[in-house]
């Protein structure tokens, strides 16, 4: 089943496993992936029915040209779980993919049985974050200005006008982005620069704090242990009803590729957790 059709867009996915149905869910410029370099489809196949999908505009799954808010990719996220005939599923989000599931669990919190929120940031609590405070971004900073690109710490979260940068690169600043970052890299930003994604992925597309203060299936905040979202994964724990925190030891941003070891266990231990009782027992 690597391609399907889904709220009129065609899909890659790659499924594996048997049992509760998990989902895994990217962030923004990455692709599916991720989850087997990280061994973390592989982890959880052994006791879940597993199913990675690629995000609209990203991997080997169709790019329109608009329509990139969380509540757009919510919308192809619930798609895909039809298509497959999942009826309920738990969710395991990193960075922006956290946001779409989470958007999911607003939308349809009959089809959501819990959340993996692996350090998202939400548009709508920005004004919890200041990522200057944050040693990588000022690296990663400097790296990009040295290729022609400049960011600013206050509008990190604005990707419109570091797509639109990259797109007008020359030749040589194009060569030495396409160093920093990697052909594959430097290949995802220029197909989404095409797209409205910088955009749309600072909106909150309707997904407001109260929303979110209002989700009631059980939580896990998953966050790196230098993460530049600290202030957001802790508003989840105090303010969500069934949220509890974890740091990942020796992670910023991107646990998953960052400490896979610690975060698949992490992310196990929290779906074994909601197993019944007697599929426990038989495991055992």
């Amino acid at each position: 089943m690597p391609r399907m059709k889904a709220n009129g867009l065609n899909f890659h996915v790659q499924q594996s496993g048997d049992g509760p149905d998990v989902v895994l869910i990217h962030g923004l410029t990455g692709d599916l992936s991720i989850w087997f370099l990280a061994r973390t489809l592989a982890t959880l196949a052994e006791s879940f029915r597993v199913t990675a999908y690629d995000l609209r505009g990203h991997g080997y799954s169709d790019a329109p040209e608009t329509g990139y808010t969380s509540l757009d990719h919510a919308g192809d996220l619930l798609a895909v779980l039809d298509e497959l005939d999942v009826r309920k599923a738990r969710l395991v989000g990193h960075s922006f993919g956290a946001v779409i599931a989470m958007h999911a669990a607003v939308l349809a919190p009959e089809r959501v049985e819990a959340l993996v929120l692996s350090d998202p940031y939400f548009p709508s609590l920005r004004h919890l974050e200041d990522l200057s405070r944050w040693g990588h971004w000022q690296n990663f900073r400097k790296e990009a200005e040295d290729a022609g690109v400049s960011l600013s710490a206050d509008t990190w979260y604005d990707l419109t006008n570091f797509f639109d940068q990259v797109l007008h690169l020359d030749d040589q600043k194009l060569l030495a982005f396409r160093q920093a970052v990697g052909l594959p890299g430097l290949n995802r930003v220029l197909r989404l620069a095409k797209t409205t994604c910088g955009r749309d992925s600072k909106l909150d597309g309707g997904l407001s704090a109260e929303m979110i203060d209002e989700v009631s299936v059980p939580c896990l905040a998953l966050y790196g242990e230098y993460s530049p979202f600290l202030s957001t994964a802790d508003y989840l724990v105090q303010h969500l009803p069934r949220c509890e925190g974890r740091r990942i030891p020796d992670a910023q941003h991107r646990a998953p590729e960052e400490n896979p070891r610690a975060f698949n266990a992490e992310v196990l231990a929290f779906l074994e957790s909601l197993q019944p009782a007697e599929r426990q027992k038989v495991r055992s």
